[in-house]
């Protein structure tokens, strides 16, 4: 993208977000102002850059990792415990395995 431009596009972000703010002048400012970001981001090669179902993507992988966490967190809590376990039944299974 030229220099004259990357202007006008910030031109229109500008002029986008000034109505975003002052919705009463225009109707449609709030997806007027995505449109134009997302027309800047596909320009600049970044297609998906501003794309409200990205978010919400990104919304649903965060829930599903926190969830994996949680579970993962869980296990390793199990596991410590049957370590524990098995650390104090080991002295007595040492010994019954001399005794035979």
């Amino acid at each position: 993208m030229e220099v004259d431009g990357l202007v006008t596009a910030l031109e229109r972000i500008e002029h986008a977000a000034r109505d975003f703010m002052h919705p009463a002048d225009r109707p449609d400012a709030p997806t007027a102002l995505l449109g134009v970001l997302s027309e800047c981001g596909r320009a600049l090669g970044h297609p998906y850059a501003i794309d409200p179902g990205l978010d919400d993507a990104r919304s649903e992988a965060l829930r599903h990792c926190a969830a994996v966490q949680e579970n993962l967190s869980a296990v390793i809590e199990e596991v410590r415990l049957l370590h524990l376990t098995v650390s104090g039944l080991l002295p007595s299974l040492v010994r019954i395995a001399d005794r035979e």
